[in-house]
C-alpha cells in the first residue's frame, strides 16, 4: 500500500506542473476503481506544488550526479562542524573545503533547475532560484527520509531549515580561537598541577633527606658513645 502511494506521488510530482490537478484527479479515480478508497483519498488530498517544489522534485532525475555531490559535501560539512564545535581545530580546513564543495554543488544544481523551469514554461525568477538554493542547502544536511523523498521526486514540502546554522569562515575562526583559548587554559591548569606535584615531591624528598641526616648524626653519636663506653670498660678491667 505505502509503496503504491509513494510511486503515485512521485509520478504526479515529476509530471508536468500545469497538468498536476488533472493527473491527480485521474489517479484518484483509478484507485477508487481498484477499490483502494483510502489510497485514493490520500492522493486526492495532495496539494499542487509551487514552482520551486516542483523543480526540486525533478532534481534526482535530471541532475543526480550533482545531487550526490551535494549530499557528500553536506555529510562532510556536518561532521567537520561537529568536530570543530568539540574543539578540534584541525577540522577548520576540512570544514572550509566542505563548505566550498557544498556551494559549488548548489550553484550547479540551481542553474540546472532554472533551465528545467524555463524549458517547462515557468519563470525562473530570482526569488524562486533563491528558494531553491536555500532548499538545496537544507537538504544537503537533512534527515535520511527527507533526502530520500527529494532523490525519488516525492517531496511534499520544501525542506525545513536545519536546526543548527552552518558556520561561515568568520564563525570557523571564532570557534577555532575559542577552542584554542580553552586548550591554552586547560594546558595552564595541567602545568600548574604538575608544578604543584613537583613542589610536593621536592618537599617530601627534602624532609626525607633531613630525617636521614638526623638519623646519621644519631648513629654517629651512638657509635662514639659506644666506643667511649668500651674504652672506659677496658681501662677499668686493666686496673684490676
Amino acid at each position: 500500500m505505502e509503496s503504491d502511494y509513494t510511486k503515485t506521488v512521485a509520478a504526479l510530482l515529476r509530471g508536468p506542473l500545469a497538468g498536476f490537478t488533472a493527473a491527480r484527479s485521474e489517479a484518484a479515480s483509478a484507485l477508487r476503481k481498484q477499490e483502494k478508497p483510502d489510497l485514493a483519498r490520500r492522493i486526492a488530498a495532495l496539494r499542487k506544488p509551487s514552482a520551486a517544489l516542483w523543480a526540486l522534485n525533478q532534481v534526482g532525475a535530471v541532475a543526480g550526479d550533482d545531487l550526490a555531490e551535494l549530499r557528500s559535501a553536506g555529510d562532510h560539512l556536518s561532521q567537520a562542524q561537529e568536530r570543530l564545535l568539540q574543539g578540534d581545530r584541525s577540522a577548520v580546513q576540512e570544514m572550509s573545503a566542505a563548505t566550498q564543495r557544498q556551494r559549488r554543488a548548489i550553484d550547479s544544481l540551481s542553474r540546472r533547475l532554472g533551465m528545467v523551469l524555463t524549458a517547462s514554461g515557468h519563470a525562473a525568477s530570482e526569488e524562486t532560484l533563491r528558494r531553491l538554493r536555500e532548499d538545496l542547502r537544507s537538504a544537503s544536511i537533512t534527515d535520511t527520509e527527507t533526502w530520500s523523498a527529494l532523490w525519488e521526486g516525492r517531496l511534499l514540502s520544501e525542506p525545513e531549515s536545519v536546526s543548527f546554522p552552518t558556520l561561515d569562515i568568520t564563525d570557523m575562526k571564532r570557534v577555532a580561537e575559542e577552542a584554542a583559548d580553552h586548550a591554552v587554559a586547560a594546558q595552564r591548569k595541567r602545568l600548574a598541577a604538575a608544578a604543584e606535584n613537583v613542589e610536593r615531591a621536592e618537599e617530601i624528598e627534602r624532609t626525607a633527606r633531613e630525617q636521614e641526616e638526623t638519623a646519621r648524626q644519631r648513629r654517629e653519636h651512638a657509635t662514639d658513645a659506644l666506643r667511649e663506653a668500651r674504652d672506659a670498660l677496658s681501662k677499668l678491667q686493666q686496673e684490676r
